[in-house]
């Protein structure tokens, strides 16, 4: 189990590991809030939480040609919680798979998927610099929210049906309802 406290707070976390994980030809696929920010429960301070899901699938295909059954735990998440000033950032490690699944020898091809992990994690233990949030080759935006930053939860689609019928099909005929005048 990899544990690592970061200086970065919960609110600048995900931001801070999607370019760290983009560093090591990672992706942060899904990011999952755990909690209510301001809840008080029986155990005394607030409780809140985000997992993120890290997605490499370089490292990934050798794990699961040697043994299917890493798909149970594949791809890696990452949790993170407030504590004190910053975020403890926590993972189970890729040999830890192993161990679970009882597959000691493949503790070998599991190594480098620690690597990446650990060193994922301790470089977003720290703040980025201005010019390290910055992608090689992105331009950021002066616009406002981009794709990374739009939660598409909840939308409604382009079509709605396995025949691709189209929500203004279903809406009407498309002509005005009364005339006017």
């Amino acid at each position: 189990m990899l544990e690592i406290r970061s200086t970065v707070k919960l609110d600048d976390i995900e931001a801070v590991l999607k370019t760290v994980a983009h560093r090591h030809n990672a992706n942060v696929t899904v990011v999952s809030h755990l909690g209510q920010p301001h809840h008080v429960e029986a155990g005394g301070g607030p409780r809140e939480a985000l997992v993120f899901t890290l997605y490499h699938p370089k490292l990934y295909a050798s794990l699961l040609a040697a043994d299917i059954r890493f798909a149970g735990f594949l791809p890696c998440r990452v949790a993170a919680w407030p504590e004190g000033d910053g975020v403890m950032l926590q993972a189970l490690t890729p040999s830890g798979y192993c161990r679970v699944l009882g597959r000691a020898d493949l503790e070998s091809l599991a190594a480098p998927l620690d690597s990446v992990l650990q060193r994922i994690l301790e470089d977003a233990a720290h703040p980025l610099t201005a010019s390290a949030r910055i992608r090689p080759g992105v331009e950021t935006s002066r616009w406002g929210a981009t794709e990374d930053q739009v939660n598409m939860q909840a939308t409604v689609p382009q079509r709605i049906d396995y025949r691709g019928t189209k929500i203004e099909d279903e809406a009407g005929t498309g002509a005005h309802d009364s005339p006017g005048g």
